[in-house]
Protein backbone atom coordinates (compact mmCIF):
# COMPACT_ATOMS: atom_id res chain seq x y z
CA UNK A 1 0.00 0.00 0.00
CA UNK A 2 1.44 3.38 -0.98
CA UNK A 3 1.72 5.98 1.72
CA UNK A 4 2.40 9.65 1.23
CA UNK A 5 4.41 11.52 3.82
CA UNK A 6 3.44 15.19 3.79
CA UNK A 7 6.24 17.41 4.99
CA UNK A 8 5.70 20.88 6.40
CA UNK A 9 7.97 23.36 4.69
CA UNK A 10 8.20 27.12 4.48
CA UNK A 11 4.84 28.52 3.45
CA UNK A 12 4.60 31.62 1.38
CA UNK A 13 1.33 33.40 2.02
CA UNK A 14 0.43 36.47 0.07
CA UNK A 15 -2.96 38.10 -0.15
CA UNK A 16 -2.98 40.14 -3.33
CA UNK A 17 -5.87 42.55 -3.61
CA UNK A 18 -6.95 43.10 -7.15
CA UNK A 19 -9.44 45.84 -6.51
CA UNK A 20 -11.86 45.94 -9.38
CA UNK A 21 -13.74 48.77 -7.65
CA UNK A 22 -16.90 47.60 -9.35
CA UNK A 23 -19.98 49.29 -7.95
CA UNK A 24 -22.90 46.93 -7.77
CA UNK A 25 -25.96 48.03 -5.83
CA UNK A 26 -23.79 50.42 -3.85
CA UNK A 27 -21.25 47.80 -2.73
CA UNK A 28 -17.49 47.52 -3.50
CA UNK A 29 -16.57 44.13 -4.87
CA UNK A 30 -12.98 43.02 -4.17
CA UNK A 31 -11.27 40.08 -5.84
CA UNK A 32 -8.50 38.31 -3.91
CA UNK A 33 -6.05 35.51 -4.43
CA UNK A 34 -3.74 33.54 -2.18
CA UNK A 35 -0.45 31.82 -2.98
CA UNK A 36 0.50 28.81 -0.85
CA UNK A 37 3.28 26.23 -1.05
CA UNK A 38 2.59 22.51 -0.78
CA UNK A 39 4.87 19.54 -0.50
CA UNK A 40 4.52 15.76 -0.63
CA UNK A 41 6.89 12.83 -0.43
CA UNK A 42 6.77 9.15 -1.31
CA UNK A 43 9.32 6.61 -0.14
CA UNK A 44 9.74 3.76 -2.59
CA UNK A 45 11.82 0.64 -2.73
CA UNK A 46 13.97 0.38 -5.87
CA UNK A 47 12.82 -2.36 -8.20
CA UNK A 48 15.59 -2.43 -10.82
CA UNK A 49 19.38 -2.55 -10.69
CA UNK A 50 22.09 -1.44 -13.10
CA UNK A 51 25.50 -3.08 -13.30
CA UNK A 52 28.51 -2.51 -15.54
CA UNK A 53 30.70 -5.52 -16.17
CA UNK A 54 33.43 -6.19 -18.66
CA UNK A 55 36.45 -8.12 -19.81
CA UNK A 56 40.05 -6.99 -20.18
CA UNK A 57 42.20 -9.26 -22.35
CA UNK A 58 45.93 -8.84 -22.96
CA UNK A 59 47.95 -10.44 -25.78
CA UNK A 60 51.12 -9.81 -27.81
CA UNK A 61 49.09 -8.60 -30.81
CA UNK A 62 45.91 -6.56 -31.16
CA UNK A 63 44.25 -9.36 -33.16
CA UNK A 64 44.97 -11.92 -30.45
CA UNK A 65 43.69 -9.60 -27.72
CA UNK A 66 40.50 -8.89 -29.68
CA UNK A 67 39.91 -12.58 -30.32
CA UNK A 68 40.36 -13.48 -26.65
CA UNK A 69 38.19 -10.59 -25.51
CA UNK A 70 35.42 -11.45 -27.99
CA UNK A 71 35.41 -15.06 -26.86
CA UNK A 72 34.96 -14.09 -23.22
CA UNK A 73 32.35 -11.40 -23.99
CA UNK A 74 30.29 -13.83 -26.07
CA UNK A 75 30.31 -16.11 -23.05
CA UNK A 76 28.96 -13.29 -20.88
CA UNK A 77 26.21 -12.55 -23.41
CA UNK A 78 25.17 -16.20 -23.33
CA UNK A 79 25.00 -16.11 -19.54
CA UNK A 80 22.85 -12.97 -19.58
CA UNK A 81 20.56 -14.48 -22.21
CA UNK A 82 20.21 -17.69 -20.21
CA UNK A 83 19.24 -15.63 -17.15
CA UNK A 84 16.37 -13.99 -19.04
CA UNK A 85 17.97 -10.58 -19.63
CA UNK A 86 16.44 -8.98 -22.73
CA UNK A 87 18.56 -7.45 -25.48
CA UNK A 88 17.17 -3.97 -24.76
CA UNK A 89 18.68 -4.18 -21.27
CA UNK A 90 22.22 -4.92 -22.51
CA UNK A 91 24.26 -2.06 -23.92
CA UNK A 92 27.94 -1.80 -24.78
CA UNK A 93 29.32 1.15 -22.80
CA UNK A 94 33.01 0.97 -23.74
CA UNK A 95 35.26 -0.80 -26.23
CA UNK A 96 38.91 0.18 -26.42
CA UNK A 97 42.17 -1.21 -27.80
CA UNK A 98 45.32 0.18 -26.23
CA UNK A 99 48.99 -0.66 -26.76
CA UNK A 100 51.11 -1.73 -23.80
CA UNK A 101 54.60 -0.30 -23.60
CA UNK A 102 57.78 -1.62 -22.10
CA UNK A 103 58.93 -0.10 -18.82
CA UNK A 104 62.44 1.09 -17.91
CA UNK A 105 64.49 -1.41 -15.97
CA UNK A 106 65.66 -0.37 -12.55
CA UNK A 107 69.38 0.33 -12.45
CA UNK A 108 69.81 0.55 -16.23
CA UNK A 109 71.35 3.85 -17.33
CA UNK A 110 71.04 5.66 -20.60
CA UNK A 111 68.13 6.95 -22.66
CA UNK A 112 65.05 4.76 -22.48
CA UNK A 113 62.87 4.39 -25.56
CA UNK A 114 59.59 2.58 -24.83
CA UNK A 115 58.38 0.00 -27.31
CA UNK A 116 55.07 -1.77 -27.78
CA UNK A 117 55.11 -5.16 -26.10
CA UNK A 118 51.43 -6.07 -26.39
CA UNK A 119 47.85 -4.86 -26.57
CA UNK A 120 45.00 -4.59 -24.11
CA UNK A 121 41.33 -4.79 -25.16
CA UNK A 122 38.67 -3.56 -22.74
CA UNK A 123 35.00 -4.27 -23.46
CA UNK A 124 32.27 -3.21 -21.00
CA UNK A 125 28.50 -3.65 -21.04
CA UNK A 126 25.84 -1.96 -18.93
CA UNK A 127 23.08 -4.35 -17.85
CA UNK A 128 19.66 -3.59 -16.38
CA UNK A 129 18.36 -6.28 -14.04
CA UNK A 130 14.61 -6.05 -13.46
CA UNK A 131 14.52 -8.63 -10.68
CA UNK A 132 16.74 -7.34 -7.89
CA UNK A 133 16.66 -10.67 -6.07
CA UNK A 134 18.74 -12.09 -8.93
CA UNK A 135 21.45 -9.45 -8.64
CA UNK A 136 23.82 -11.22 -6.24
CA UNK A 137 23.74 -14.60 -8.01
CA UNK A 138 24.00 -12.80 -11.38
CA UNK A 139 27.22 -11.03 -10.36
CA UNK A 140 28.76 -14.27 -9.17
CA UNK A 141 27.75 -16.08 -12.35
CA UNK A 142 29.21 -13.38 -14.61
CA UNK A 143 32.50 -13.34 -12.73
CA UNK A 144 32.72 -17.12 -12.85
CA UNK A 145 32.28 -16.94 -16.62
CA UNK A 146 35.04 -14.48 -17.42
CA UNK A 147 34.02 -11.00 -16.24
CA UNK A 148 37.14 -9.52 -14.65
CA UNK A 149 35.84 -5.97 -14.36
CA UNK A 150 32.81 -4.93 -12.30
CA UNK A 151 32.61 -1.16 -12.12
CA UNK A 152 29.61 -0.74 -9.90
CA UNK A 153 26.05 -1.51 -8.93
CA UNK A 154 23.30 1.08 -8.74
CA UNK A 155 19.60 0.89 -7.91
CA UNK A 156 16.74 2.70 -9.59
CA UNK A 157 12.94 2.97 -9.64
CA UNK A 158 11.19 1.77 -12.77
CA UNK A 159 8.38 3.99 -14.10
CA UNK A 160 9.20 6.68 -11.55
CA UNK A 161 7.36 9.35 -13.60
CA UNK A 162 4.00 7.70 -12.84
CA UNK A 163 4.85 7.61 -9.14
CA UNK A 164 6.13 11.18 -9.27
CA UNK A 165 2.85 12.35 -10.83
CA UNK A 166 1.02 10.90 -7.82
CA UNK A 167 3.34 12.90 -5.55
CA UNK A 168 2.65 16.05 -7.59
CA UNK A 169 -1.09 15.56 -7.07
CA UNK A 170 -0.58 15.11 -3.33
CA UNK A 171 1.53 18.31 -3.20
CA UNK A 172 -1.30 20.32 -4.80
CA UNK A 173 -3.78 18.84 -2.31
CA UNK A 174 -1.42 19.85 0.49
CA UNK A 175 -1.35 23.42 -0.87
CA UNK A 176 -5.15 23.57 -0.90
CA UNK A 177 -5.31 22.18 2.63
CA UNK A 178 -2.99 24.96 3.81
CA UNK A 179 -4.94 27.60 1.91
CA UNK A 180 -8.14 26.42 3.59
CA UNK A 181 -6.38 26.53 6.96
CA UNK A 182 -5.27 30.15 6.45
CA UNK A 183 -8.73 31.13 5.34
CA UNK A 184 -10.55 29.45 8.22
CA UNK A 185 -12.73 31.86 10.16
CA UNK A 186 -12.73 34.34 7.26
CA UNK A 187 -15.47 35.14 4.79
CA UNK A 188 -13.50 33.74 1.85
CA UNK A 189 -12.16 30.35 0.87
CA UNK A 190 -9.82 29.05 -1.84
CA UNK A 191 -11.56 28.36 -5.12
CA UNK A 192 -10.19 27.42 -8.50
CA UNK A 193 -6.47 27.16 -9.22
CA UNK A 194 -5.13 30.12 -11.19
CA UNK A 195 -1.49 29.06 -11.48
CA UNK A 196 0.81 26.22 -10.41
CA UNK A 197 4.61 26.32 -10.39
CA UNK A 198 6.74 23.33 -9.47
CA UNK A 199 9.25 24.82 -7.05
CA UNK A 200 11.34 21.68 -6.77
CA UNK A 201 11.33 17.93 -7.27
CA UNK A 202 13.62 15.28 -5.90
CA UNK A 203 14.13 12.67 -8.62
CA UNK A 204 16.77 10.23 -7.42
CA UNK A 205 19.42 9.16 -9.87
CA UNK A 206 20.91 5.68 -9.66
CA UNK A 207 23.43 5.64 -6.81
CA UNK A 208 26.54 3.47 -7.11
CA UNK A 209 26.93 1.00 -4.27
CA UNK A 210 30.36 -0.48 -4.85
CA UNK A 211 33.36 0.63 -6.89
CA UNK A 212 35.16 -1.69 -9.26
CA UNK A 213 38.03 -2.64 -6.98
CA UNK A 214 35.80 -3.58 -4.08
CA UNK A 215 33.54 -5.61 -6.33
CA UNK A 216 36.51 -7.62 -7.58
CA UNK A 217 37.59 -8.28 -4.00
CA UNK A 218 34.12 -9.55 -3.20
CA UNK A 219 34.21 -11.80 -6.25
CA UNK A 220 37.30 -13.51 -4.88
CA UNK A 221 35.28 -14.77 -1.93
CA UNK A 222 33.47 -18.08 -2.08
CA UNK A 223 30.17 -16.62 -0.86
CA UNK A 224 27.62 -14.71 -2.95
CA UNK A 225 27.97 -10.94 -3.19
CA UNK A 226 25.59 -9.27 -0.68
CA UNK A 227 23.43 -6.43 -2.01
CA UNK A 228 20.77 -4.24 -0.39
CA UNK A 229 18.51 -1.90 -2.38
CA UNK A 230 17.38 0.33 0.50
CA UNK A 231 14.82 3.09 -0.16
CA UNK A 232 14.59 6.11 -2.42
CA UNK A 233 12.64 9.29 -1.83
CA UNK A 234 10.47 11.04 -4.40
CA UNK A 235 9.39 14.52 -3.32
CA UNK A 236 7.76 17.54 -4.95
CA UNK A 237 7.25 21.12 -3.80
CA UNK A 238 4.76 23.40 -5.58
CA UNK A 239 3.55 26.99 -5.40
CA UNK A 240 -0.18 27.28 -6.09
CA UNK A 241 -2.18 30.46 -6.72
CA UNK A 242 -5.81 30.08 -5.69
CA UNK A 243 -8.68 32.41 -6.41
CA UNK A 244 -10.46 33.44 -3.22
CA UNK A 245 -14.22 33.12 -3.37
CA UNK A 246 -17.07 33.89 -1.00
CA UNK A 247 -17.22 31.29 1.77
CA UNK A 248 -21.01 31.55 2.06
Amino acid sequence: MKRFFLMVGLTSLSLMNVRAQEQKQGATVEKHSITVSGQAELKVKPDIAHITVGVVANAPSAAQALTENSKLMNGLFEVLKAQGIEEKDIKTSNLSVQPQYSQPQQGVRGEFVPRIVGYSVNNNVSVTIRKIEKLGPMLDLLIQNGANQVYGVSFDVDDFETRLDAVRGAAVKDARRRAELYCSGDTVKPGRVLHIAEAGANIPSPEPVYGGVRMRMMAADAMAAPVAAGEQRLSVRVQVLFELIDAK
